[in-house]
């Protein structure tokens, strides 16, 4: 249930996202939903841990209000004993997550960012600002020239078509405004044309053209090759990429930065050698200055690499970091639940939302400082964990001794005791 409420909360912040941007490109149904299906990748890692927090905090909330903890005790049965099972299902679930952002995650955020591009270019495919003021020779029989475009709209301004799909010279056409319309995914796209002129050549006498006006013109162009469902990319950034993969470019990076050190050094002492021999001043000046340009541009390259490097590890962790946050929650939310003794769901999802929130907070914050280098990647991305596992094991223990955490109950005794 935990789950399914999580999946739907930010469900309904990804359909609110895509529903302009899907229909607005005269999608199918499939592909739209190839592409919900695809972003529910990373949904399902972040819904997983929480949802594992919101049921152990209902669980142990409910067992709490009907005593049943208490009958446990009484039983013999500790509190560590209870929740050791659900440590362990929570471990088994944190293996398979583990699996699932190594191996599922980043090839479905790669093929999600591929049909975004795809529509991107499906959409742009006529209008792409990098196209203004440049003839489009690539639409079928038409050649197409457009001054401006918007690319919210695909309201194009300033239009000058060519029309070679008749024998003879090509038929021109003229359109102070225009709009287009894909279809069918990307194959078909019908033009608008408002407000222009056309001028025809005819094909046998040369000498004489038509000329005429028109209100409303419809071109329908039909281009296979504009089909952006078999679109592919090569590139994969740090979130479409596995472990492994992280792991050889962070090595690869290091490498390359190895060497560019090695060439610095060799340049530096050739420099020193050079310029105890020579005597013209200032021809070394000259030449230390461009040194020191090059070796600049060479560190800038060196600091690159390694922040690239950064954003690798830290993306490593983190498919470790939140994925045995399952178990962390479990450590949280037992003895959380047990304290709160809640047994409805309002008010376990409540604190479920408040700790996972700080979790995140946390989790972001530390992705921040270390992409800038100030923190060690492992440090910034287990971090979280810790803290909230040394949180949970302190709740723990708490409840396993029936005292108030940090001597709450000592504290409370001695302001009932004071007159």
């Amino acid at each position: 249930m935990g789950f399914g409420l999580i999946v739907f909360v930010l469900v309904i912040d990804v359909v609110l996202q895509m529903l302009d941007q899907v229909l607005s490109k005269g999608l199918v149904t499939g592909v739209a939903l190839q592409l919900f299906i695809y972003n529910l990748a990373w949904i399902v890692a972040l819904a997983v841990p929480m949802a594992v927090l919101i049921a152990v905090l209902m669980v142990f909330g409910r067992l709490a209000a009907d005593n049943e903890l208490l009958a446990f005790k009484a039983a013999g049965i500790s509190f560590t004993r209870v929740i050791t099972p659900v440590v362990l299902a929570a471990l088994l679930l944190a293996i398979g997550m583990i699996w699932f952002n190594d191996q599922v995650l980043p090839d479905w955020n790669h093929r999600a960012r591929e049909l975004a591009a795809s529509l991107k270019r499906a959409k742009a495919a006529l209008v792409l600002k990098q196209r203004e003021g440049v003839f489009v020779r690539d639409l079928g029989p038409y050649h197409l020239l457009i001054r401006h475009v918007d690319e919210e709209t695909n309201l194009l301004s300033g239009l000058t078509l060519f029309d070679t799909g008749q024998p003879g010279p090509p038929t021109t056409l003229r359109a102070a405004t225009g709009r287009i319309e894909i279809f069918d995914e990307g194959r078909y796209m019908r033009l608008s044309l408002e407000d222009g002129e056309y001028h025809r050549i005819d094909g046998d006498d040369h000498g004489r053209i038509s000329r005429g006006t028109f209100g409303r013109q419809v071109l329908h162009i039909r281009d296979t090759s504009r089909d952006f469902s078999g679109y592919r990319s090569s590139y994969r950034s740090d979130r479409e990429m596995n472990v492994s993969a992280m792991l050889a470019g962070v090595d690869g990076m290091r490498l390359d930065n190895e060497r560019t050190i090695a060439a610095i050094d060799s340049t530096v002492d050739a420099f020193v050698r050079d310029a105890a021999e020579s005597a013209d001043a200032t021809d070394l000046a000259e030449r230390g200055r461009r040194l020191g340009n090059r070796i600049d541009k060479q560190w800038s390259l060196i600091d690159t690499r390694r922040r690239r490097a950064n954003s690798y590890l830290v993306e490593v962790h983190k498919k470790f970091s939140i994925a045995l946050a399952c178990v962390v929650f479990v450590l949280v939310g037992a003895p959380v639940g047990a304290l709160t003794r809640a047994r409805g769901a309002a008010v376990s999802v409540a604190v479920s939302l408040v700790f996972f929130f700080a979790f995140w907070m946390f989790l972001i914050g530390g992705e921040e400082l270390a992409d800038r280098g100030f923190v060690p990647p492992a440090v910034a991305m287990w971090s979280p964990n810790v803290i909230f596992g040394i949180v949970g094991l302190l709740l723990t223990r708490a409840t396993v001794l029936d005292q108030p955490l940090f001597g709450m109950r000592r504290w409370l005794r001695r302001r009932k005791a004071t007159p």
